[in-house]
Protein backbone atom coordinates (compact mmCIF):
# COMPACT_ATOMS: atom_id res chain seq x y z
CA UNK A 1 0.00 0.00 0.00
CA UNK A 2 1.28 3.28 -0.92
CA UNK A 3 2.41 5.73 2.05
CA UNK A 4 -0.88 8.30 3.08
CA UNK A 5 0.55 11.52 2.52
CA UNK A 6 -2.54 13.87 2.86
CA UNK A 7 -6.22 14.19 4.39
CA UNK A 8 -8.96 15.87 2.36
CA UNK A 9 -11.49 18.10 3.85
CA UNK A 10 -14.46 19.20 3.00
CA UNK A 11 -15.41 22.71 4.50
CA UNK A 12 -19.26 23.44 5.31
CA UNK A 13 -20.30 21.11 8.14
CA UNK A 14 -17.57 19.27 8.19
CA UNK A 15 -14.29 21.76 9.37
CA UNK A 16 -16.77 24.77 9.79
CA UNK A 17 -19.91 24.16 11.86
CA UNK A 18 -22.49 25.87 9.01
CA UNK A 19 -25.41 24.11 10.06
CA UNK A 20 -25.39 26.57 13.59
CA UNK A 21 -24.32 29.64 11.78
CA UNK A 22 -27.36 29.01 9.50
CA UNK A 23 -29.65 28.12 12.16
CA UNK A 24 -28.73 31.33 13.78
CA UNK A 25 -29.62 33.20 10.48
CA UNK A 26 -32.81 31.79 10.45
CA UNK A 27 -33.89 32.52 13.97
CA UNK A 28 -33.45 35.52 13.25
CA UNK A 29 -35.52 36.35 10.11
CA UNK A 30 -38.20 34.00 12.53
CA UNK A 31 -38.25 36.60 14.84
CA UNK A 32 -38.30 39.96 12.76
CA UNK A 33 -41.28 38.38 10.21
CA UNK A 34 -44.29 37.17 12.09
CA UNK A 35 -45.30 34.95 8.69
CA UNK A 36 -42.34 32.58 8.95
CA UNK A 37 -43.68 32.01 13.20
CA UNK A 38 -46.60 29.70 11.89
CA UNK A 39 -43.99 27.25 11.13
CA UNK A 40 -41.34 25.35 14.06
CA UNK A 41 -37.67 27.07 13.43
CA UNK A 42 -36.53 22.77 12.70
CA UNK A 43 -39.79 23.25 10.11
CA UNK A 44 -37.74 26.58 8.41
CA UNK A 45 -34.14 25.11 8.46
CA UNK A 46 -35.49 22.24 6.34
CA UNK A 47 -37.46 24.03 3.75
CA UNK A 48 -34.39 26.92 3.43
CA UNK A 49 -31.74 24.13 3.56
CA UNK A 50 -33.98 22.68 0.45
CA UNK A 51 -33.88 26.41 -0.99
CA UNK A 52 -30.24 26.83 -0.45
CA UNK A 53 -28.83 23.37 -1.91
CA UNK A 54 -31.39 23.79 -5.09
CA UNK A 55 -30.41 27.91 -5.83
CA UNK A 56 -26.73 27.45 -4.74
CA UNK A 57 -26.14 24.99 -7.27
CA UNK A 58 -28.28 25.86 -10.24
CA UNK A 59 -27.51 29.57 -9.55
CA UNK A 60 -24.32 30.78 -8.00
CA UNK A 61 -22.10 28.18 -8.40
CA UNK A 62 -22.47 28.64 -12.36
CA UNK A 63 -22.41 32.18 -12.13
CA UNK A 64 -25.65 32.75 -13.06
CA UNK A 65 -26.51 34.72 -9.50
CA UNK A 66 -24.17 36.37 -7.03
CA UNK A 67 -23.79 34.73 -3.26
CA UNK A 68 -26.13 38.36 -2.09
CA UNK A 69 -28.72 37.88 -5.09
CA UNK A 70 -29.25 34.05 -4.20
CA UNK A 71 -29.56 34.91 -0.65
CA UNK A 72 -32.60 37.43 -1.63
CA UNK A 73 -33.73 34.88 -4.29
CA UNK A 74 -34.19 31.89 -1.53
CA UNK A 75 -35.96 34.34 1.34
CA UNK A 76 -38.22 35.42 -2.19
CA UNK A 77 -39.17 31.75 -2.48
CA UNK A 78 -39.42 31.67 1.52
CA UNK A 79 -42.34 34.36 1.66
CA UNK A 80 -44.32 32.68 -1.07
CA UNK A 81 -44.01 29.13 0.56
CA UNK A 82 -45.77 31.19 3.26
CA UNK A 83 -48.69 32.98 0.94
CA UNK A 84 -46.71 36.28 0.78
CA UNK A 85 -45.48 37.81 -2.24
CA UNK A 86 -42.98 40.04 -1.39
CA UNK A 87 -40.68 43.05 -3.51
CA UNK A 88 -36.54 42.47 -3.59
CA UNK A 89 -36.39 45.08 -0.98
CA UNK A 90 -38.07 43.08 1.78
CA UNK A 91 -36.53 39.50 0.14
CA UNK A 92 -32.77 41.73 0.32
CA UNK A 93 -33.71 43.02 3.95
CA UNK A 94 -34.69 39.71 5.19
CA UNK A 95 -31.45 38.11 3.47
CA UNK A 96 -29.23 40.69 5.59
CA UNK A 97 -30.49 39.72 8.75
CA UNK A 98 -30.05 36.39 7.91
CA UNK A 99 -26.22 37.00 6.96
CA UNK A 100 -25.09 39.22 9.88
CA UNK A 101 -26.33 36.29 12.37
CA UNK A 102 -24.93 34.06 10.44
CA UNK A 103 -21.73 35.97 10.24
CA UNK A 104 -21.85 36.52 14.13
CA UNK A 105 -22.53 32.85 14.68
CA UNK A 106 -19.54 31.22 13.01
CA UNK A 107 -17.59 28.89 14.66
CA UNK A 108 -15.30 25.81 14.04
CA UNK A 109 -16.63 22.29 13.99
CA UNK A 110 -16.06 20.46 17.71
CA UNK A 111 -12.76 18.93 17.50
CA UNK A 112 -11.62 20.66 14.15
CA UNK A 113 -8.97 22.71 15.00
CA UNK A 114 -6.93 20.36 17.19
CA UNK A 115 -7.45 17.75 14.28
CA UNK A 116 -6.03 19.96 11.72
CA UNK A 117 -3.39 20.46 14.49
CA UNK A 118 -2.55 17.05 15.11
CA UNK A 119 -2.06 15.91 11.60
CA UNK A 120 -0.20 19.20 10.05
CA UNK A 121 3.00 17.88 10.70
CA UNK A 122 2.43 14.62 9.46
CA UNK A 123 0.31 14.83 6.17
CA UNK A 124 -0.79 17.34 3.90
CA UNK A 125 -4.07 19.00 4.51
CA UNK A 126 -6.11 19.93 1.66
CA UNK A 127 -9.73 21.34 1.39
CA UNK A 128 -12.39 20.51 -1.39
CA UNK A 129 -15.80 22.65 -1.23
CA UNK A 130 -18.71 23.81 -3.26
CA UNK A 131 -18.53 27.03 -3.06
CA UNK A 132 -16.75 30.35 -4.35
CA UNK A 133 -13.14 31.58 -3.03
CA UNK A 134 -13.92 34.56 -1.32
CA UNK A 135 -16.87 33.20 0.49
CA UNK A 136 -14.44 30.25 1.93
CA UNK A 137 -10.71 31.79 2.43
CA UNK A 138 -12.58 34.43 4.59
CA UNK A 139 -14.25 31.45 6.80
CA UNK A 140 -10.58 29.82 7.09
CA UNK A 141 -9.12 33.51 7.54
CA UNK A 142 -12.17 33.59 11.16
CA UNK A 143 -11.74 30.55 11.94
CA UNK A 144 -7.87 30.94 12.25
CA UNK A 145 -7.66 27.19 10.72
CA UNK A 146 -5.58 28.68 7.32
CA UNK A 147 -2.45 28.03 8.60
CA UNK A 148 -2.76 24.52 8.42
CA UNK A 149 -4.64 24.35 4.97
CA UNK A 150 -2.01 23.70 2.01
CA UNK A 151 -4.20 23.65 -0.84
CA UNK A 152 -7.64 24.89 -1.13
CA UNK A 153 -9.87 23.83 -4.18
CA UNK A 154 -13.51 25.39 -5.04
CA UNK A 155 -15.84 24.51 -7.40
CA UNK A 156 -15.25 27.92 -8.20
CA UNK A 157 -12.10 27.57 -9.53
CA UNK A 158 -12.56 23.70 -10.49
CA UNK A 159 -15.34 24.98 -12.55
CA UNK A 160 -17.47 21.54 -11.55
CA UNK A 161 -18.78 20.62 -8.09
CA UNK A 162 -18.59 17.76 -6.13
CA UNK A 163 -19.09 14.70 -6.57
CA UNK A 164 -17.53 15.38 -10.19
CA UNK A 165 -14.24 13.40 -10.02
CA UNK A 166 -12.09 17.03 -11.61
CA UNK A 167 -12.18 18.24 -8.55
CA UNK A 168 -10.66 15.96 -6.40
CA UNK A 169 -8.36 15.21 -9.10
CA UNK A 170 -7.26 19.14 -9.43
CA UNK A 171 -6.49 18.75 -5.88
CA UNK A 172 -4.68 16.11 -6.04
CA UNK A 173 -2.37 17.47 -8.94
CA UNK A 174 -1.67 20.56 -7.23
CA UNK A 175 -0.68 18.38 -4.27
CA UNK A 176 1.50 16.32 -6.68
CA UNK A 177 -0.16 12.70 -5.25
CA UNK A 178 -1.16 9.92 -6.38
CA UNK A 179 -5.08 9.39 -5.61
CA UNK A 180 -4.38 5.92 -2.78
CA UNK A 181 -2.00 8.51 -1.12
CA UNK A 182 -4.71 10.80 0.16
CA UNK A 183 -7.77 10.10 2.39
CA UNK A 184 -11.29 12.29 2.46
CA UNK A 185 -13.06 13.51 5.40
CA UNK A 186 -16.49 14.90 4.66
CA UNK A 187 -19.93 14.92 6.01
CA UNK A 188 -21.87 14.82 2.85
CA UNK A 189 -22.60 11.05 1.12
CA UNK A 190 -23.31 12.06 -2.47
CA UNK A 191 -20.73 14.92 -2.46
CA UNK A 192 -17.93 13.86 -0.90
CA UNK A 193 -17.81 9.77 -0.33
CA UNK A 194 -18.98 9.29 -3.79
CA UNK A 195 -16.75 11.94 -5.70
CA UNK A 196 -13.29 10.77 -3.75
CA UNK A 197 -14.62 7.21 -3.97
CA UNK A 198 -15.07 7.30 -7.57
CA UNK A 199 -11.44 9.36 -8.00
CA UNK A 200 -9.98 6.15 -6.05
CA UNK A 201 -9.39 8.15 -2.53
CA UNK A 202 -10.04 6.26 0.43
CA UNK A 203 -12.70 8.09 2.25
CA UNK A 204 -13.92 8.49 5.83
CA UNK A 205 -17.62 10.17 6.80
CA UNK A 206 -18.63 12.15 8.83
CA UNK A 207 -21.38 11.24 9.80
CA UNK A 208 -23.38 13.86 12.15
CA UNK A 209 -26.99 12.90 11.81
CA UNK A 210 -26.49 9.11 12.50
CA UNK A 211 -27.76 8.01 9.40
CA UNK A 212 -27.94 4.65 7.88
CA UNK A 213 -24.81 4.53 5.73
CA UNK A 214 -25.63 3.51 2.26
CA UNK A 215 -22.54 1.55 1.34
CA UNK A 216 -19.96 0.46 4.06
CA UNK A 217 -17.45 -0.51 1.95
CA UNK A 218 -17.07 2.77 0.41
CA UNK A 219 -16.21 4.66 3.52
CA UNK A 220 -15.61 4.58 7.23
CA UNK A 221 -17.93 6.28 9.00
CA UNK A 222 -16.77 8.98 12.53
CA UNK A 223 -19.98 10.50 14.41
CA UNK A 224 -17.30 13.67 14.76
CA UNK A 225 -14.13 15.19 14.86
CA UNK A 226 -13.47 15.33 18.19
CA UNK A 227 -10.81 12.33 18.86
CA UNK A 228 -7.98 12.85 17.11
CA UNK A 229 -6.30 10.20 18.20
CA UNK A 230 -8.61 7.70 16.85
CA UNK A 231 -9.40 9.46 13.44
CA UNK A 232 -5.31 9.07 13.24
CA UNK A 233 -6.34 5.52 13.56
CA UNK A 234 -8.30 4.96 10.94
CA UNK A 235 -5.55 7.00 8.28
CA UNK A 236 -3.18 4.38 8.91
CA UNK A 237 -5.71 1.51 8.61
Amino acid sequence: MPELKAVLFDLDDTLFDHRHSCREGLRAVWKRYTCFQEMTLDELEQEHSLLLEKIHFSQVLVGKLSIEEARAERFKFAFLNRGVEVDFNTANNAAEIYRRSYVNNRRRSKGSEELLRSLHNQYKIGIITNNLITEQVDKLEYLELRKYIEVMVTSEEARVTKPNPLIFNLTLEKLNLKPAEAVMIGDSWEHDIVGAHSSGIKCIWLNHSKKQCPDPAMATEIRSLGNPEYIKTLLKA
